[in-house]
């Protein structure tokens, strides 16, 4: 799911690329220093286009190890035109020399951007990607939280069938840019992807991607206490920031852990309020409402029903693969591939 702070929040949650990894390497010698600058604005060009394939035969050691492979990087960067809109202008460029790179930081606008957004491109002498960002201008940091070694009473089950991708996940706001809100402090983004794609075709259309329509399942026991089930879903590159979660639905667990679990299609959510419901209940289909890129499935723990006044909880899953391995009990990850084990 996505004042000053208020807009660097909403900017966090347009954002889908984030990667930030420095290699220390030798400097580039002062001869090459204008051939790196125009390379590294040719990067700027397509990162601001959401054109990441040709970029990842330039990556070096360092990136290509962090980004996985090149099915995930090209996911990462495929819906970044989506995200933050036709790119509006540039508003400036700082050249530094850091951790023996050559960096190249631009402050940029973005038609469907609150704020300004840096994108930081940083080479090697050789003209390899040593560094890759795209995120506010301001850049957001964790929220601060008293929970982090919280263990949750419920034990909860990945709330849908089939392996998913966990697009946001983790503690950090490198990997889960939710980390830099309080409530959704541990929160999750999760979608469906066939050859490293969340869509078939050009994704112009709800129906293709792959997770629309998908049953949401109760991640555990509890009684429903909210439920909106009557907003519209948004066409692909529209938003609804005023019902940032769409259609929802939050679940008490007991013992102050409330689940929410967001996004989901008008008239598909088959609980009511007051309704006791057990793991592996559905709860509702998938879908594209509130405020949202494309059609995904946002889940997080907190400790009251409501966003507004809430602190996030970490919310483990118990018995499922992450990328064919085996957890007993852990929290997903960014670019993590997971499903219910034994599923």
């Amino acid at each position: 799911m996505k004042g000053r702070h208020e807009g660097l929040r909403r900017l966090a949650r347009m954002i889908p690329i984030a990667v930030a990894i420095a290699v220390t390497t030798s400097s580039a010698p002062a001869a090459d220093r204008e051939a790196l600058l125009r390379q590294a604005r040719q990067i700027r060009d397509l990162v601001a286009r959401g054109e990441s394939a040709p970029l990842w035969s330039l990556l070096d050691a360092g990136m290509r190890e962090a980004a996985k492979d090149s099915v995930a990087f090209v996911a990462m960067g495929t819906s970044i035109r989506g995200q933050l809109g036709a790119l509006d202008s540039l508003m400036g460029e700082e050249v530094i020399d850091a951790d023996s790179l050559l960096v190249v930081r631009t402050r940029a606008r973005f038609k469907l951007a609150p704020v300004p957004v840096a994108i930081t491109v940083g080479l090697r002498p050789s003209g390899l990607i040593g560094a890759l960002n795209v995120r506010p201008a301001a850049a957001a940091s964790e929220a601060p939280s008293a929970f982090l070694d919280y263990q949750p009473k419920a034990q909860f089950m990945l709330p849908f069938r089939g392996e998913w991708l966990c697009f946001w996940g983790g503690r950090t706001v490198a990997e889960n840019y939710h980390a830099a809100h309080r409530a959704q402090r541990f929160a999750y983004d999760l979608v469906m992807v066939r050859d490293g794609k969340s869509h078939s075709g050009e994704g112009k259309a709800l129906t293709d991607y792959y997770c629309y329509g998908q049953p949401i399942l109760a991640p555990a026991a509890g009684t429903v206490v909210t439920v909106v089930d009557s907003l519209p879903d948004q066409a692909i590159g529209s938003r609804d920031p005023l019902n940032p979660a769409g259609n929802h639905v939050v679940i008490d667990h007991g013992n102050r852990e409330y689940s929410l679990l967001a996004h989901l299609q008008p008239r598909s959510v088959k609980v009511r309020a007051g309704q006791r419901v057990k793991a592996g209940d559905v709860l509702g289909l998938a879908g594209n409402s509130g405020n949202t890129s494309e059609p995904h499935l946002h889940v997080h723990l907190m400790n009251a029903p409501s966003m507004k006044d809430a602190d996030g909880l970490p919310m483990p899953f118990d018995g499922y693969e992450a990328d064919g391995t085996r957890v007993t009990r852990g929290e997903p990850k960014r670019m993590q591939k997971v499903k219910r084990a034994g599923s």
